[in-house]
């Protein structure tokens, strides 16, 4: 009888602390999942979860599309006349995300008409199955057909780590004190970095002797062949839903490209032009080569978003990227 007693309380206890902290991290909701429309942030959200749930809701809003790394995050859909475009820019966005979102869409019914998607060396080096463990990076659960208890559960039914535990303590130190995130085209953006970003004036040339620009930004590792066979999907898809698609590889800050697999990045390029045409901004330029177009060593700024929509659709007579046509 003092077993099954014992037993019992221990039970109890477990459970009690399970759903303590189950609570605990759905109340603070490190990377924005479950609160879609709240205002407290304190860590960078899931914009691959948000920004899916905001087209879902918009179906008829939008019928082109920008995909990519964080890196197109400054390409302004405003700007660019053949469609109403939404910018669907996520960290370290890799084209079989893509893929994915895209068929997602056509399922819903989402009519659409133009696709930009920027790729780097994002795309052929980071691994899809390590983003969909970690909770910035994992997709809208209507994207892999995962239902939303284990979606949820990935999520909330675990311990806290460094970036929960960061959130948690903030959130409860200034529960008043929160960034506004708009889901829509004119998303306010969130991370502390592009809030520092937007804090400078740029109009000056003081920001080009930050220490950020002595850091390169580049990646290891090797997933070309699943980035390839995303993109032939991507391609295909296109073909059969009569879709303009125009991939281009995004510019490359001078001293991050010093680090690059050049290797890599050939064969990378080699297999992509037996897919489709695409414009490279990758090569050293004037433009990759001054501090004054960039953040830091990764994230270009609008200025060059605003030049690179310039070169779309110019082909031959291209003259910041370089067009290269299918072989």
């Amino acid at each position: 009888m003092q077993k099954k007693k014992w037993l019992f309380l221990s039970l109890s206890l477990i459970a009690t602390i399970l759903i303590i902290n189950t609570s605990l991290m759905y109340w603070s909701d490190t990377y924005s999942v479950a609160h879609v429309k709240r205002e407290h942030f304190y860590t960078e959200p899931n914009m691959r979860v948000l920004g899916v749930a905001y087209i879902l809701e918009n179906k008829t809003k939008y019928d082109s599309f920008i995909f990519g790394s964080s890196r197109v995050g400054n390409i302004n859909p405003f700007k660019i006349k053949n469609g109403s475009y939404y910018n669907m820019s996520y960290s370290e966005g890799i084209p079989k995300e893509h893929l994915l979102n895209i068929e997602l869409f056509l399922k819903e019914n989402i009519k659409i008409k133009n696709l930009l998607i920027g790729l780097d060396d994002i795309s052929y080096q980071v691994s899809f199955l390590k983003h969909q463990t970690q909770g910035l990076t994992k997709l809208h659960p209507l994207a892999t057909n995962t239902s939303y208890f284990h979606f949820y559960r990935d999520f909330f039914f675990r311990f806290a780590q460094g970036d929960d535990r960061s959130h948690l303590v903030a959130k409860i130190k200034n529960p008043n004190n929160y960034i506004t995130l708009n889901i829509s085209q004119e998303r306010t953006i969130y991370t502390k970095m592009v809030q520092d970003r937007l804090a400078g004036d740029y109009s000056s040339t003081a920001h080009k002797e930050k220490e950020e620009f002595d850091k390169p930004a580049f990646y290891t590792g090797n997933t070309l062949k699943e980035a390839i066979d995303a993109i032939k999907q991507i391609k295909n898809i296109c073909t059969l839903n009569d879709i303009n698609c125009t991939f281009f590889i995004n510019p490359i800050h001078h001293k991050s490209y010093q680090y690059l697999n050049h290797e890599l990045l050939s064969e990378f390029k080699d297999e992509l032009v037996h897919i489709t045409d695409f414009y490279d901004f990758t090569y050293p330029n004037p433009i990759n080569n001054d501090n004054f177009y960039w953040y830091e060593t990764a994230h270009f700024r609008g200025v060059v978003g605003d030049l690179m929509i310039n070169e779309f659709g110019k082909k031959e007579k291209a003259s910041y990227g370089i067009y290269h046509p299918k072989i």
